[in-house]
């Protein structure tokens, strides 16, 4: 049979979305995820319903992987946290992933 396409399965993981943050850039950590979770929830990085504050305290997370005192970068470890229903998980060495909720 050609042309059959089968639905959609509904226990199909959604896509990961992947984004990076240059620790030698201009924009803090917590403004890349922001960035990024506007791109990949599909709305502009000024919609209210992108806020960190309830997951995770902005200042805590650039903290958290500024380098060292003696310069050296925080290439290890791994924080994650959910907002609006999407799973982030942020890097050490800057990469950030984002799994959007399961569409039912």
């Amino acid at each position: 049979m050609t042309g059959y396409a089968s639905p959609p399965s509904q226990s199909r993981a959604p896509s990961l979305y992947h984004a990076s943050h240059d620790p030698d850039g201009p924009a803090a950590l917590s403004t890349t995820v922001i960035h990024a979770l506007a791109d990949c929830m599909g709305v502009d990085v000024t919609d209210s319903r992108i806020s960190l504050y309830d997951a995770v305290d902005p200042d805590a997370l650039d903290d958290l992987f500024r380098p060292r005192h003696d310069g050296t970068p925080r290439t290890s470890g791994t924080l994650s946290f959910v907002v609006n229903g999407h799973h982030v998980r942020v890097r050490g060495d800057g990469e950030i992933l984002i799994e959007p909720p399961a569409h039912r």
